[in-house]
């Protein structure tokens, strides 16, 4: 009689190909039948072999998990005892920076964002909290960063007093998103930034100009080098950074209007990307501290837009173009308002040049911002509808009401033609006026001059 095989140990069989099997039984199924296990190889004893090396993997396996048992265990208890864990022993430092890392910086954010954030890190929230575990920054913690801010912000700007409540709430904004990605990275028990106060912010009262004071400043702005930038600004209320980054091409003559699809800003060098498409970096060195850029995208998809203008507008553009042609200033990238050197014009620049304007005007507060007020102002009064208001001026606000009305290129027209009164053309100009003028559209035949030929003979700008 047959020895009675030993649970485990198994059977052999041979199959035609001459090549051997061999079967363990490693348990039951559910319904109680046998659950095996083959091994095959071309003798017994790979068999056995490739059979003894699947047990050792089971053994490793069965130890692993055990092990990872007993930590979790030692985690728990230590955990228990420290009151928090392990993970959120982590410094706010590092934490925070891989989080800005991974998640706010290009081209995830634009170059502008992504700075802001670093700027805010470096002043603020490393002084305060960069070397503190994240468990140890508490709802109290923060509340206690929030209300010395309030009174003693290490402003920016230097000067002393605490930060504005609108910065206040932004640092909030930032917080409140870290702190809920930390939750998961980190294992914190709750968000501390949810439950603690902050300032309410007071709308400041923005400075807009009168009609008097409008005329003045009008007739001041000629005596500027740069009067065609400051008046379109005025006239159509673009973002400064909008209007400095403007080319000629973006003037179209047969439907008269002005496009805004790129945006002009200065940003921190340690917040660029040399490889992100989406932007084009003038001057590059990379000893600087800053540098101006060009992003592809202005501020929001708003802003993206194309904007009727007025008869009297176009027709000083048009002016302004020809008078470039014929001067001395180069113009390689065809801007539609090139420096005196033919590169861009720096939006800090062109605010100094609004402020020595309202310094001879006696006109306190004028800036870029001022004369975008100006502008909403002044359509509203002509009883402009608000969200032919809010195209103009590429806001991303009243997203309810743009559901229900829709741009009106007539009206939108209308409207921008409401400032043609301002327009004194006989003062502004004593160019004879365009022969076969039209109420709209008498631009459409004329060629412009293309300032890109200058490239082959000057070397432009450095640029990336």
């Amino acid at each position: 009689m047959a020895k009675k095989r030993s649970n485990g140990e198994g059977s052999f069989w041979q199959r035609p190909d001459r090549t051997w099997v061999y079967q363990i039984t490693i348990g039951r199924k559910a319904d109680g039948s046998p659950e095996r296990k083959s091994f095959k190889g071309r003798t017994k004893a790979i068999c056995k072999q490739r059979k003894e090396e699947w047990e050792a993997q089971q053994a490793a396996l069965k130890a692993k998990v055990e092990a990872d048992k007993l930590e979790a265990a030692r985690i728990e208890e230590e955990q228990q005892r420290l009151g928090h864990s392990i993970e959120s022993e982590t410094l706010f430092e590092p934490a925070f920076l891989e989080w800005l890392r991974l998640y706010k910086s290009p081209p995830t954010r634009k170059p502008s964002t992504y700075a802001s954030y670093i700027d805010t890190y470096n002043i603020h929230f490393a002084p305060a909290f960069g070397s503190l575990p994240l468990y140890q920054i508490t709802q109290d913690v923060i509340q206690e960063y929030y209300q010395k801010k309030q009174l003693n912000g290490a402003r920016m700007d230097g000067k002393k007093g605490g930060l504005s409540p609108k910065t206040i709430r932004n640092h909030h904004m930032i917080l409140k998103d870290f702190f809920t990605y930390a939750i998961g990275k980190y294992k914190l028990p709750g968000n501390p930034t949810l439950s603690t106060t902050r300032p309410e912010v007071i709308q400041k009262e923005m400075r807009v100009l009168s009609p008097d004071e409008m005329q003045i400043f009008i007739e001041e702005v000629m005596k500027e080098t740069q009067r065609m930038a400051i008046l379109t600004d005025l006239f159509v209320g673009f973002r400064v950074g909008e209007l400095l980054a403007l080319q000629i091409s973006d003037l179209n003559l047969q439907r008269q209007t002005l496009t805004v699809n790129k945006n002009l800003i200065r940003v921190n060098t340690a917040a660029l990307s040399l490889d992100n498409p989406n932007i084009k970096i003038l001057n590059y060195d990379p000893k600087k501290k800053t540098h101006l850029i060009v992003q592809s995208t202005p501020k929001t998809k708003s802003s993206n837009r194309e904007i009727a203008i007025s008869d009297g507008l176009c027709e000083l553009l048009v002016r302004h173009i020809f008078t470039l042609s014929h001067s001395s200033w180069p113009n390689p990238n065809n801007l539609l308002f090139p420096s005196k050197t033919g590169t861009y014009i720096d939006p800090k620049s062109f605010g100094i040049r609004l402020s020595a304007v309202s310094k001879r005007c006696e006109i306190k507060k004028v800036n870029p911002h001022a004369l975008r007020h100006t502008l909403a102002t002044r359509l509203v009064e002509e009883k402009t509808p608000l969200n032919i208001v809010q195209g103009i001026l590429g806001h991303s606000s009243i997203e309810t009401t743009r559901k229900y009305l829709h741009k009106n290129e007539d009206v939108e027209r209308e409207a921008i033609g409401a400032m043609t009164d301002y327009l004194d053309m006989e003062k502004l100009s004593k160019t004879p006026q365009l022969n076969g003028a039209k109420k709209r559209a008498k631009f459409a035949g004329i060629i412009l001059p293309d300032f890109s030929d200058q490239a082959q003979s000057q070397s432009p700008a450095t640029s990336r």
